[in-house]
């Protein structure tokens, strides 16, 4: 008997996420594009390389204000870009330039916190200061906490020798966890573990109802007189384990995530108070 048969096979199976391998490289040119685009607002570099590869020229022949309009787009643009400020035309540029000095702030500073500026009105820019509130870094530092406890148990999980299973042929029955040696019923700190000795025993298998009908449980007892038993689990272990490395992964990623988000929400604060303090007389 093949124990695989009786099991829910495919829940940890790292074969499944092979294809998404294959277009990796178009989505993270993808990213890339749409980071540019977010930042700098337009691709007309990209438009120009693309022109001229097939031979365009660059330059309008004896119309010097068409040039002046081309040359405008692309300044803009680099503007953008490098200052991540989004100003549409270079008369916004100049004032956000002026609205910088005025203030003794970085161009830096307004780089990396555009997110928490309100450019709407580039007479008069303000900081969007619901974005950084004491609530808002309240409710990501629980983001940060619930995070970590998600991600402490997975390391000790991984290194677990039972393997996460239920029945495929009953889909309403609890989960268990298989070993090579023994069976048991609760993730941590189990009171008894079925073994193959007590599965011989109708009498020493009454305990174990508790947590299932003795039909199934006669059904995971037969598990144990497989040939291919020990190999089933050795197998779905190094699935399972695949399985949450990958979810560790997802969840380290998300705590770096919400680090750099609670730092940025730190600086543009650290900015807003600088911007207060000289605007205050």
């Amino acid at each position: 008997m093949n124990t695989s048969t009786n099991l829910a096979s495919s829940f940890w199976s790292i074969e499944n996420l092979a294809p998404l391998a294959g277009i990796g490289a178009p989505i993270l040119l993808g990213i890339l594009l749409w980071f540019i685009y977010r930042r700098a607002g337009s691709l007309y570099f990209l438009r120009d390389l693309i022109w001229r590869i097939f031979g365009g020229t660059t330059e309008f022949d004896n119309h010097s204000q068409f040039d002046n309009l081309r040359k405008e787009l692309r300044e803009i643009e680099y503007f953008r870009y490098e200052f991540n400020i989004p100003a549409k035309n270079l008369h916004e540029a100049n004032l956000a330039h002026r609205w910088i000095v005025d203030n003794g702030l970085a161009p830096g500073d307004l780089s990396r916190n555009r997110a928490y500026i309100d450019w709407s009105d580039f007479n008069a820019p303000r900081f969007a200061t619901g974005k950084f509130s004491p609530k808002r870094f309240r409710c990501f530092i629980a983001l940060l906490a619930i995070l970590g406890v998600l991600l402490a148990p997975l390391p000790m999980a991984s290194q677990s020798p039972y393997m996460m299973v239920w029945l495929k042929n009953e889909p309403d029955s609890p989960a268990f966890y298989l070993s090579q040696q023994d069976i048991k019923f609760e993730m941590w700190f189990p009171d008894d573990k079925l073994t193959l000795d007590q599965c011989r025993s109708s009498e020493r298998l009454a305990p174990f109802t508790r947590y299932m009908p003795e039909e199934n449980l006669d059904t995971i007892c037969s598990f144990f007189m497989a040939t291919d038993y020990a190999v089933e689990v050795e197998k779905g272990l190094k699935g399972q384990r695949r399985f949450l490395a990958v979810v560790s992964a997802i969840l380290f990623l998300g705590l770096v995530l919400v680090v750099l988000k609670l730092s940025r929400m730190q600086r543009a604060q650290n900015v807003y108070n600088r911007f207060i303090a000289s605007t205050t007389p």
